[in-house]
């Protein structure tokens, strides 16, 4: 119950992270500027401390919330209960400095008796924040803990309501016609409350498969403000529960950061291995045929991330018939990586056992439909040259048109070839891939590149686009196929500017010598 009440009020978007830093940083200014305008006369050695520990912990708490708000990539779970905990302890900062500001003047008792029912029920809804928080964190549940949430969440209500019917009848606390805080009859029972839940945070502590240290830090979570309780109730003056709060969120805090950076790192490790692993998968090693002489071939590829779900290949069917292709991945990523994977190695494989682009294609698309519940597909350009005569056949799969240089024509100029195209592999299982042919002549050239390379934006939103691609291609038409790849990636480069890669870019040059 209680944290289904919690989902409803935490904030889930950045805007409204924005919105409760707004309020803590508000919260802080006005308590420094209201403690400037009361000055310090007439209040006690003990008032000025804290009022001033105080108005320090609400600038704490504001550097907080700016540290999560910018240590986080995406609004993570456990912010959904952290961000409201340093909301509300800045509460209670806020409000428990009022209180003391207010303290002996006898025109702001009522003040006095609003701002010391709102801090009350503060201390209640951390209390209850906390429980939530060691609930999350810890992640163990039983029906006990269950039990004890609802009971917790039953009486914060009560309290709460009881807490505003204080300001006109003082049960925990009064406020005397001097303006000065008194506590009632019923005070010593408020912190009863929170003995009821020591057995589920117990066993919460005790079963929890979490490590020591995050056992250690949450629970201090609940101990800092029972010992802050007790010293407050034998000596009253020095207001320490705000502050023993702050401490435990700060703690917390550095725990969740710790433990961030522990996930990143492990994350960033397995990353590295699948980069190594995938480049692995793909031929980087030029000359890639040094003792052939038909032909040259260069490709290279640059993820967006550390992974990617491009990828090419070039490889001997038997001594005259080579295969190329290129393939773009419907995703980004590990999934991407490990589709890309699973449709690399099945297209080889099926490759070299012989047999037409089409066939070798519509073989890929039936083994990767069979389990695909990802809804994954990957678009695929598929040639195989006879190296003794140049004919080549092509199967085209959904994937961008390649760029060909026929060197025999006058003025030779490298032109989008808009051959016909099945659907991408795994996009609609069991569909027919058409075939077309190419006869190359000695000097002719193919040039293919997957959509990161024409969709590629500068700051202004505009795309490289075709149009720039076939300026570079024919500007660098007497280029290697290395040095062609270069050129265009450095035009690339040049048009983004500073902007961030956002897909994939694979390109791939293949020259025919005859």
């Amino acid at each position: 119950m209680s944290e289904k009440w919690l989902e409803k009020i935490a904030p889930r978007t950045k805007s409204a992270l924005n919105a409760g830093f707004a309020l803590v940083c508000f919260l802080a200014v006005s308590g420094f500027a209201f403690q400037l305008q009361r000055g310090f006369h007439d209040m006690e050695g003990s008032w000025c401390f804290s009022t001033g520990i105080e108005i320090l912990g609400l600038f704490i708490c504001a550097v907080i919330y700016y540290s999560s708000l910018h240590s986080m990539d995406k609004v993570e779970s456990y912010y959904f209960i952290f961000i409201p905990e340093i909301v509300v302890c800045a509460l209670c900062l806020f409000l428990d400095e009022v209180s003391w500001l207010v303290q002996g003047i006898p025109e702001y008792a009522m003040i006095n008796r609003i701002t010391c029912a709102a801090l009350h029920i503060c201390y209640y809804t951390i209390g209850l924040l906390f429980w939530i928080y060691m609930h999350h964190i810890l992640n163990f549940n039983s029906k006990l803990v269950k039990i004890t949430g609802d009971v917790f969440f039953v009486l914060y209500l009560l309290l709460a309501v009881v807490c505003i019917l204080d300001i006109f009848l003082p049960i925990y606390f009064t406020v005397d016609s001097d303006g000065y805080y008194r506590r009632a009859i019923l005070y010593s029972l408020r912190p009863v409350v929170y003995i009821l839940i020591v057995p589920g945070a117990v066993e919460i502590l005790v079963k929890s498969e979490a490590s020591n240290m995050t056992k250690a830090v949450t629970a201090i979570l609940f101990v800092f403000p029972v010992i802050s309780e007790v010293m407050t109730f034998f000596h009253f003056g020095i207001s320490t529960k705000p502050a023993a709060i702050l401490i435990a969120i700060i703690l917390n805090f550095g725990v969740l950061v710790a433990e961030r950076e522990k996930k990143f790192v492990a994350t960033q490790n397995e990353l590295d291995i699948a980069s190594k692993i995938q480049d692995g998968l793909l031929p980087t090693s030029f000359p890639a045929f040094p003792d052939r002489k038909e032909f040259d071939v260069y490709a290279s590829t640059k993820p967006a991330k550390e992974v990617g779900g491009d990828f090419y290949d070039f490889f001997m069917i038997d001594d005259t018939h080579l295969a190329i292709l290129i393939a773009d991945v419907s995703d980004k990523g590990i999934g991407a990586a490990l589709f890309m994977a699973i449709s690399k190695i099945n297209i080889k494989t099926r490759g070299q056992m012989g047999g037409s682009p089409s066939e070798i294609i519509s073989y890929a698309d039936k083994v990767i439909s069979e389990k695909n519940e990802a809804g994954m597909f990957v678009t695929l350009w598929l040639g195989i040259i006879d190296l003794t005569t140049g004919h080549m056949d092509v199967c085209n799969a959904g994937h961008d048109y390649p760029a060909i240089l026929r060197a025999d024509k006058e003025s030779a100029q490298y032109t989008i070839d808009k051959e016909k195209h099945g659907p991408p592999v795994g996009f609609l299982p069991g569909m027919e891939y058409p075939e077309i042919s190419y006869e190359l002549h000695p000097g002719d050239r193919i040039f293919l590149y997957t959509d990161g390379v024409t969709d590629a934006k500068n700051r202004d939103g505009n795309r490289f686009e075709t149009d720039r691609l076939l300026k570079t291609l024919n500007a660098n038409i007497k280029a290697s196929d290395e040095q062609l790849i270069t050129a265009v990636r450095t035009d690339i480069d040049r048009f983004i500017g500073g902007e961030p890669q956002f897909d994939d870019v694979t390109m791939l040059s293949f020259t025919y010598f005859g």
